[in-house]
């Protein structure tokens, strides 16, 4: 089932695009290149206006977040703290080192400069679950270390959907190297692996934490979310904003981190099948929260050890293409949120699949 939920939701995801490049009679073809390479293309430039009307919508979507958490107060003393694993010193070490690799350019490892990526975030997930372990006695990786592997391979081809959508508001471009299209697929899938892995490892670290483990389970309740009516309106109306997307990318460039989401959403509400959000009906928000966060704090890293590589991404995003923390533009972390809440609910699938049937 998780299977036929899957491919269910990235038919529409893949599809829904190209049938509004089919209806501004574009040609389909520069959509269709594989890999898909994003088409670097010129936007509106800043505006005041839009960049206020964001600003305001985020703070709107978050205010009662920022809220609730600081509000919590633990009354459980916290666990002692254990010793770092050997293997959790291994990692940091590993990441010091790539990290300086990777901004630094040295004649003798100028073949492998534009690959520190992968080795870096690997460093980096192994350091985070060291830091779990040391919190709590467990991590992801060792819990489940099979069910953890998967996730690289999930992730290695969930990425390339949003590569795929790229391709319609062209917001992100890579430079600082070439390939032919064989050598760019497998260097670019490798890296696309690490993304599930590293957002599960943040979130398992978070949730470590009182405040993220209990402080936002007692919020209002969203029992709409029950009904099979509520996921086949969040489908269609996803699926609509999706193929307008490709239509007027311009203006609706921030719907390719938000449509997924609830394409995936919907399908799993109105098949009646468990979720990662379920809780959110009973005013349990504890994994919303926790996975946004990750994703944005995985992002701060991303965009950090992004800054000073030579293979890099660079960003072209209308009207808020201003005041960048790294090539970022401020407000453009914000897609991180949803963009966390896309990976739990794939990452709940992977994890709770049985043995055998992904």
């Amino acid at each position: 089932m998780n299977v036929l939920i899957f491919v269910s939701a990235l038919g529409l995801i893949l599809l829904m695009p190209l049938t509004g490049i089919l209806f501004t009679g574009r040609p389909l073809a520069p959509y269709l290149d594989f890999p898909p390479r994003p088409v670097i293309t010129s936007h509106p430039p800043f505006s005041a206006l839009v960049f206020f009307v964001f600003l305001v919508f985020i703070l709107v979507s978050v205010l009662p977040f920022l809220r609730k958490g600081p509000a919590f107060k633990n009354s459980i003393a916290s666990p002692k703290a254990r010793s770092l694993p050997g293997w959790g010193f291994a990692a940091f070490l590993g990441l010091a080192g790539f990290w300086v690799l990777a901004w630094t350019r040295w004649d003798w490892f100028s073949f492998f400069q534009p690959h520190t990526f992968f080795p870096l975030w690997l460093c980096w997930i192994f350091c985070v679950n060291a830091l779990t372990y040391r919190a709590s006695g467990r991590c992801p990786m060792l819990d489940a270390p099979f069910r953890f592997i998967a996730l690289f391979w999930v992730s290695a081809g969930f990425w390339w959907i949003f590569e795929y959508l790229n391709r319609f508001v062209g917001n992100w471009y890579y430079s600082g190297s070439q390939y032919d299209a064989g050598t760019y697929f497998v260097l670019a899938t490798l890296s696309f692996s690490t993304v599930l892995p590293a957002v599960e490892s943040m979130k398992e670290y978070l949730l470590t934490f009182p405040r993220f483990s209990d402080g936002f389970r007692q919020m209002p309740g969203l029992r709409v979310l029950e009904s099979p009516w509520t996921g086949a309106g969040l489908v269609s109306v996803s699926s609509t904003l999706l193929f307008l997307t490709s239509v007027f990318p311009d203006r609706l460039f921030f719907l390719v981190w938000i449509c997924p989401f609830l394409i995936f959403l919907g399908i799993l509400i109105f098949s009646g099948k468990p979720h990662t959000f379920a809780g959110v009906k009973n005013g349990d928000y504890t994994l919303v929260v926790a996975y946004a966060v990750a994703s944005l704090v995985c992002g701060f890293f991303w965009e950090m050890f992004n800054f000073y590589s030579l293979a890099r991404w660079q960003y072209t995003i209308p009207y808020v293409q201003v005041l960048h923390l790294f090539e970022m533009p401020v407000l453009g972390y914000a897609g991180y949120l949803p963009f966390g809440l896309e990976c739990g609910l794939i990452i709940g699938l992977v994890l709770n699949t049985r043995r055998g049937r992904l």
